[in-house]
């Protein structure tokens, strides 16, 4: 693959220029090669988010549940917000949610790593598979209720 000059040195004026294009419909001043990385640099960045996201929110779940005598309103609004963050990202992308299926498990495996890291626990302690679905991980109400895990965790 061969990089155009402006792409290589100035990739701001590069994205201004091809999106001028575009918008002009001028299909000659378009640098299709690099346009077609960018597009699945792009696809590579969302699933990646989408997995980060999956990974903090698994990781705090599991500490959730398996450490309830050291539950803070950090880790609460932590679970809240990533949800939230996690659902927003589904809506507003519905596309990506074709890749839960693959991108769970290995988003819980590393969740399920980091739990064991923060808590102390021996890794054995919690599930070797995902014990949570899709629905679940998204539902407010499964495992870190918004009202009464508030009311104790800051009890």
């Amino acid at each position: 693959m061969s990089k155009s000059p402006l792409y290589e040195t100035d990739f701001m004026d590069w994205l201004t220029q091809q999106k001028l294009a575009l918008a002009s419909r001028d299909i000659t001043a378009l640098d299709w090669e690099n346009l077609a990385e960018e597009l699945d640099s792009i696809g590579i960045s969302e699933k990646n988010e989408l997995k980060n996201r999956l990974i903090i929110l698994l990781t705090h779940l599991l500490i959730w549940q398996y450490q309830s005598s050291k539950r803070s309103i950090s880790w609460f609004t932590t679970i809240a917000n990533q949800r939230d963050d996690l659902q927003d990202l589904l809506n507003e992308k519905p596309s990506l949610k074709q890749y839960i299926p693959d991108i769970l498990p290995k988003s819980y495996r590393n969740a399920r790593r980091e739990a064991s890291a923060e808590t102390g626990l021996v890794l054995s302690t919690f599930s070797e598979i995902c014990p949570y679905d899709i629905q679940e991980i998204l539902n407010h109400e499964f495992l870190c209720n918004t009202t009464d895990a508030f009311e104790k965790a800051i009890n």
